[in-house]
């Protein structure tokens, strides 16, 4: 009977201990994936990836900021930086944003996609990551 409680409790451990451990949006076969994450100074920021026909990946990064300063931005797949450049937030007010879209080679078992973008005035870092 001790062995049989052990078990169970150890089961639940173990299950608890993935469930901490999993990424923050996971997704495939055919599902997009998505995360919104707060930045540093009152921005924020999307990630989605989305599947996009053969072996292709659509990733969408997006920020929401209350400025129209030039942010650096990239995109990263797996270990390497896949796309990088410069933009400004466009809009009115708190209404600014802006929407970088790429295409990626949608890579054999789970793709870690990560977008990333910094304010070159203010220094604010926004950043989302998913697992795909």
């Amino acid at each position: 009977m001790f062995r049989r409680g052990l078990a169970i409790v150890l089961s639940g451990m173990l299950s608890a201990a993935a469930l901490v451990l999993a990424p923050s949006a996971v997704a495939g076969d055919g599902e997009a994936a998505k995360d919104t994450d707060p930045c540093g100074q009152g921005s924020k920021v999307r990630l989605r990836v989305d599947t996009y026909g053969d072996d292709r990946l659509q990733a969408t990064g997006i920020v929401f900021s209350d400025d129209g300063n030039v942010w650096e931005w990239r995109f990263r797949h797996n270990d390497d930086i896949s796309y990088r450049g410069e933009t400004r937030a466009d809009g009115d007010g708190e209404g600014r944003s802006f929407t970088i879209v790429r295409t990626m080679v949608d890579l054999s078992g789970t793709d870690f996609i990560a977008f990333r973008a910094e304010n070159q005035r203010t220094g604010e870092v926004c950043r989302a990551e998913l697992n795909y």
